[in-house]
């Protein structure tokens, strides 16, 4: 059976669907004799996290089986909706249903690939695209952005895409990756005149908005945007590149100063980095801490130390315990004054005055600062223009530093047990082999990789991170006889907001304050997943799979239609814009717990029992933690949203990965969320002083990044 994209027989949602290329593989197993060739047909299209896979079964009149696959969906939405649907599509003997609420990306995934197969089971010739109207259309869809969606502008000529316009867009406000969407991907749908272009690494919900406003104006005019998903060529080019001194796997903070300090001793260098711009999680952290900076000193204190850098080592070390490394928390403290210095000094970054963090249970220290800076967005001002800047001064210091965006590393070259370069893959395609002395490792930890996640901590989270944080790093280190240390600390987690953002109109700004404020409430009768009663002040990120359920009476919900909420509680970094006055009767809190019921932020029971089966947990145990509340029940979910994880490799001093032995692997580093599990414990959260990880960051790869030049030129 030819491969093909196939014809919807119905009307998508209005929503951004990832397409990757429809596929469809039939298996004839006689002649045409009714409706359908009869066979097994599978397509795939793209949802939420990945490639969802449709493949049905057909005889002459009828679907006799149903199978999806996706295994990168949102476990609480998308794959509910997964597992919802073949039952569905049987009974209807047909692909125009509707979707499953609260998952549209999945949704429309399953219902275009399913759709793809009826059309393979029919033989439809699917090669010509309907016309579309010229003229410019809108499109509105969903992003990245919890406040706002995107709107755009689409303008066609001559059945021919020829401008995206964004008119509307939220997302810059909480990030500057969008640039990359604007600057990449739309322009690669022009040339193209596909919605197969991938979308852009690090962005992917963005792309995602972008692509959904497309498929609506192509709807809008007289278009059908299913066969607009034409095949993108991919290159099958390899390309070698050879002796370079130091290559460093992933440009954020990590990455970045391993690169200045390499380029700063002279070392030939080659930057390899998934997405599209530098600065990665770094250029949305707020800022690093900092003992004793001489800068900071001389502007702030006349010139004395701010900070006895021996209470913060005991702190530091007592809070931890035996789990972390004494030696590895005295360097990270006593060379972050250095490195901020250095930042400063040599490559022109901007810090604010030294201050105490806010969560800080020691208020005196004033070992955090912000990035400068004057443009702001929701994680404060932003950074990637000081990255940027801070690179192009090392290139022209140093001529034989280079680096490639959208590359992304596979695999470890190795030359007998030593590493001898790095493969990676092209945005396009293209395979690259980069050989050099030595590697540094700085993908940012696996906040992003689901199964890891479940390997080592209590399963995904939902994350304010890039989710290209996927362990890659890691499991090259892995791979070259590495060994971890405490990947099992629990993840930063700061935010805390309902399980699954509402990011469209089905609430408005204020119907989602509202399901916020009941999902963070502090006084609510609170149960974790196992239904054992949870302190709502308690950190989050032990809570088990990280969110617990504030649970509310008939009674209590029927006090707020008529009183209000005692307070409006707002999330902090992800509040999504609404004003709810606290005593204010809130009249239509049937309809905000319905819609957010739709969304999977809130499960509703009429009996403890029925609680306990839609949580998963314990009648019984449930029953003790209720203490006779009578039903029927609104529980509604409060998710803690992460940053990053804190566990990776084993290093040493000079930033070497160890073998399982304590032995280094002499040419291979690993820095930041890499290798952050030595400054940590397993038994408690990331430490509280404020600025921690993101000093690691940019220490361990100033540190390693003149290690690295040091052992490469041999000096």
């Amino acid at each position: 059976m030819k491969k093909h994209c196939g014809t919807l027989l119905l009307c998508l949602l209005a929503l951004s669907l990832v397409l990757t290329g429809c596929s469809g593989s039939g298996v004839k197993t006689g002649t045409k004799a009714g409706i359908y060739t009869p066979g097994t047909y599978t397509a795939q299209a793209a949802g939420f996290g990945g490639k969802v896979s449709v493949t049905m079964t057909f005889d002459a009149n009828a679907i006799t089986d149903v199978k999806i696959e996706g295994a990168d969906e949102t476990p609480a939405v998308g794959g509910k909706a997964i597992e919802g649907f073949p039952g569905m599509l049987m009974e209807a003997q047909s692909a125009d249903i509707d979707g499953i609420s609260g998952a549209s990306y999945t949704s429309k995934a399953v219902l275009t690939a399913a759709a793809n197969c009826v059309a393979q089971a029919k033989g439809e010739d699917t090669d010509q695209k309907t016309p579309v109207a010229d003229g410019t259309y809108s499109g509105q869809a969903p992003g990245f952005s919890w406040t706002g969606m995107i709107k755009a502008d689409v303008t066609f000529k001559d059945n021919t895409i020829t401008d995206i316009n964004i008119v509307e867009e939220q997302e810059t406000y909480t990030g500057e990756i969008f640039y990359t969407v604007l600057d990449n991907y739309i322009p690669r749908i022009l040339e193209a005149q596909s919605l197969a272009v991938d979308g852009i690494s690090g962005a992917t919900l963005s792309s995602n908005g972008v692509r959904g406003c497309v498929e609506q104006a192509i709807e809008a005019a007289g278009g059908r945007s299913s066969e607009w998903y034409g095949e993108v060529a991919r290159s099958t080019k390899i390309v070698k590149k050879e002796g370079y001194d130091v290559i460093i796997v992933g440009m954020g903070g990590s990455g970045i100063t391993s690169f200045l300090s390499a380029a700063q001793a002279g070392a030939k260098v080659f930057g390899i980095e998934t997405t599209a711009k530098l600065g990665g999680q770094s250029a949305t952290t707020s800022g690093p801490m900092a003992a004793n900076s001489q800068v900071k000193m001389d502007e702030e204190f006349g010139g004395k130390e701010y900070i006895d850098a021996d209470a913060l080592y005991k702190a530091w070390k007592d809070y931890c315990g035996a789990d972390a490394k004494p030696e590895m928390i005295r360097m990270a403290i006593d060379e972050s004054g250095e490195t901020l210095d250095w930042m400063i000094k040599d490559w022109g970054f901007q810090f604010s005055p030294m201050s105490s963090f806010i969560l800080s249970p020691y208020p005196d220290w004033k070992i955090w600062c912000y990035y400068g800076g004057e443009t702001k967005n929701r994680f404060g001002t932003n950074k990637t223009y000081m990255f940027e800047n801070a690179v192009k001064k090392a290139q022209a210091q140093n001529p034989a530093a280079e680096y490639m965006l959208e590359l992304t590393a596979q695999e470890l070259l190795m030359d007998g047990d030593k590493v001898a370069g790095v493969k990676a893959v092209y945005h396009d395609g293209t395979i690259y082999e980069i050989y050099g002395k030595t590697v540094i490792l700085a993908t940012g930890g696996f906040i992003g990789n689901a199964d890891m996640m479940k390997e080592y901590l209590d399963g995904p989270a939902n994350t304010v991170a890039m989710t290209v944080d996927d362990g890659d790093g890691i499991k090259l280190g892995l791979s070259a006889g590495g060994a971890l240390m405490n990947p099992d600390i629990p993840p930063m987690v700061h935010i805390n907001q309902v399980a699954n953002l509402i990011k469209n109109n089905d609430l408005d700004a204020d119907g989602k304050q509202v399901l916020t404020s009941l999902a963070i409430a502090t006084d609510a009768l609170a149960v974790d997943g196992n239904g054992k009663l949870w302190n709502t002040r308690e950190e989050i990120c032990l809570a088990p799979q990280y969110r617990y359920y504030n649970i509310y009476t008939a009674a209590q919900i029927e006090a707020i239609k008529t009183k209000g909420l005692a307070k409006v509680n707002k999330s902090m970094f992800m509040d999504q814009g609404g004003t709810v006055e606290a005593g204010k009767p809130i009249a239509n809190i049937d309809e905000i717990l319905k819609v957010g019921a739709g969304y999977k932020n809130v499960l509703t029971a009429e009996s403890a029992e029925d609680l306990a089966k839609a949580i998963g947990c314990d009648a019984a145990t449930l029953k003790d933690s209720l203490n006779g509340a009578q039903g029927p029940y609104y529980a509604v979910i409060c998710s803690g949203y992460a940053y990053a994880t804190c566990g990776g490799l084993n290093v040493d001093d000079a930033m070497n990965v160890l073998r399982a032995d304590g032995s280094p692997i002499g040419n291979l580093y690993a820095v930041g969320q890499d290798s952050m599990g030595v400054l940590f414990s397993s038994d408690v959260p990331y430490t509280p002083y404020g600025g921690q990880a993101q000093s690691w960051a940019l220490t361990s790869g100033r540190l390693a990044g003149a290690n690295a030049a040091k052992y490469a030129m041999g000096k």
